[in-house]
């Protein structure tokens, strides 16, 4: 009865990856994009009344191969309308949710936010067609000549919990904990603001059949965790064109996502007896309850500056635990789908 826990369906994981080799300490690892989100504009005003009439008028029938929902949005939004396309299965996903009618005339036309883990490749050129029919040529190319304004990047370490190490983003300062009712436990390393931030947190993954098989209620499943996989995700959310220092980085392109730089080449990993070493090195004082560097950081601040020699006892538990270069090499396998209708 032990094994049996009531868990938030949002941390349990369905849906297939990329198969992306072993970590240096024998974990599985896959590898796949969760969210990529594309802002374009349009060419003339003549495009610009033929995609919104589109939009506002896209069918609601239950015989449409999708759920459609429209939405009004808050005045806090930069956009004032939106529509969600999602997936007709017994538990709905979000696939696409396209934003439009910018309050801003600086904010691009359009923005879409793609879910593509929720489909396969073929399922997700169903869907480019269908929106083709529904909403006319002009949106795909529309798509075809957008930027990407945020990318995130999904690398699943399985048989891996997030106390198995400590875990940071090399120059940030900047970190959250997180482990609500009913859910696995987490952590934001870097500002939401930022070019870059990660989430590493907990998951069980549970094949879609079996899934689709089990009782939800409330968004609360029960499941026996000795039955399921555990894996840690960490997610990485890229931001290409963030302003950096007043200046605005060069937008990248959607027919420029091969060239995206790697994501995960400021994750740090390191060795759970850092604290020990720091400990017996009069550099911290006692053991504290996290797997963050930064907050062990913080509290060495508090007793006196950062030194090199405290600083040298944190380089020396520094573990390689996956190989940067081989995983991103897994990256044209991410990006065939968006490959599809950027060319």
């Amino acid at each position: 009865m032990g094994s049996y826990m009531l868990l938030n369906i949002k941390n349990i994981e369905t849906r297939p990856s990329i198969n992306a080799g072993k970590s240096y300490h024998n974990h599985k690892l896959k590898i796949r994009i969760d969210k990529a989100t594309l802002v374009s504009n349009f060419s003339n005003k003549n495009e610009k009344i033929k995609i919104h009439s589109a939009l506002r008028n896209c069918n609601k029938s239950p015989n449409n191969k999708y759920i459609i929902t429209h939405t009004k949005l808050k005045e806090s939004h930069p956009y004032k309308k939106a529509i969600n396309i999602f997936s007709r299965e017994k538990t709905q996903s979000l696939l696409l949710h396209i934003d439009y009618s910018p309050v801003n005339k600086n904010t691009g036309s359009i923005r879409f936010d793609f879910r593509p883990q929720h489909v396969n490749d073929s399922e997700f050129k169903e869907l480019i067609k269908w929106m083709e029919s529904q909403f006319g040529k002009e949106i795909i190319k529309m798509i075809s000549r957008s930027w990407i304004t945020q990318i995130d990047v999904a690398l699943d370490i399985y048989d891996c919990k997030l106390k198995d190490y400590l875990w940071s983003l090399k120059n940030a300062g900047v970190s959250k904990y997180f482990n609500h009712r009913n859910g696995l436990p987490g952590l934001r390393l870097g500002s939401i603001r930022s070019k870059i931030n990660i989430l590493c947190y907990e998951k069980i993954y549970i094949r879609r059949k079996e899934f689709s098989s089990l009782q939800s209620e409330n968004g609360l499943l029960e499941v026996n965790s000795k039955n399921h996989k555990y894996l840690l995700r960490v997610e990485t959310r890229f931001k290409p064109n963030t302003k950096l220092q007043g200046k605005k980085g060069k937008p990248l392109s959607l027919k420029e996502i091969a060239s995206m730089e790697n994501p995960f080449l400021r994750l740090m990993v390191y060795n759970n007896q850092m604290q020990e070493n720091l400990i017996k090195k009069n550099y911290l004082q006692h053991k504290i309850k996290t797997n963050n560097l930064i907050v062990i950081k913080k509290k060495m601040k508090k007793r006196s500056k950062l030194s090199r020699h405290s600083l040298a006892v944190i380089d020396k538990n520094v573990i390689e635990l996956i190989d940067r270069d081989k995983i991103w090499e897994k990256w044209e396998l991410c990006i065939r789908r968006f490959q599809y209708i950027s060319q």
